[in-house]
């Protein structure tokens, strides 16, 4: 309703459908290639940051998990998600949980309802690995962040 015909962008439709296509025939080859980045990534991050941080998507042993997808805090109260986004220099994570909105003064109810501290959550950052991410990526990644949360700590 409201279209008239030619309205529809015909080549996106198009170019929509090859990257389903694509997607669902390599669905099992991108998703471990992101699993094996993501785990790089937080064993990166752990071995760094040791008892500093808190994995807020680690539940119970060997629980289903988004592939692509790491939730972590930084415990310090000034520490806060949106403070450690402001000084990455190189790279762009986001802060809280998916379905949080872009209110940076409470922590994500997703989070609370996990049974995620409040102080924890509300330094929430949720950083996201796609099919071309790379180890050489997320070494990048890690030092600029250890570079953000030297300065907010003042080390």
């Amino acid at each position: 309703r409201g279209y008239r015909p030619g309205t529809e962008n015909t080549g996106m439709i198009v170019g929509l459908g090859k990257a389903a296509e694509l997607v669902t025939k390599n669905i099992d080859k991108y998703s471990i290639h992101m699993k094996r980045v993501r785990d790089y990534l937080e064993q990166r991050l752990k071995d760094h940051f040791v008892n500093d941080i808190h994995f807020n998507s680690h539940f119970a042993e060997n629980s289903n998990r988004l592939p692509n997808t790491c939730n972590v805090s930084f415990k310090g109260s000034q520490l806060q998600g949106s403070k450690v986004l402001t000084l990455l220099e190189h790279c762009q994570v986001s802060i809280g949980a998916a379905c949080h909105s872009n209110i940076t003064t409470r922590p994500s109810p997703i989070l609370l309802s996990c049974g995620i501290p409040s102080d924890i959550a509300m330094n929430a950052l949720r950083i996201s690995v796609g099919r071309e991410t790379s180890h050489e990526d997320i070494d990048v990644f890690i030092n600029d962040v250890i570079i953000a949360v030297e300065k907010l700590t003042n080390k």
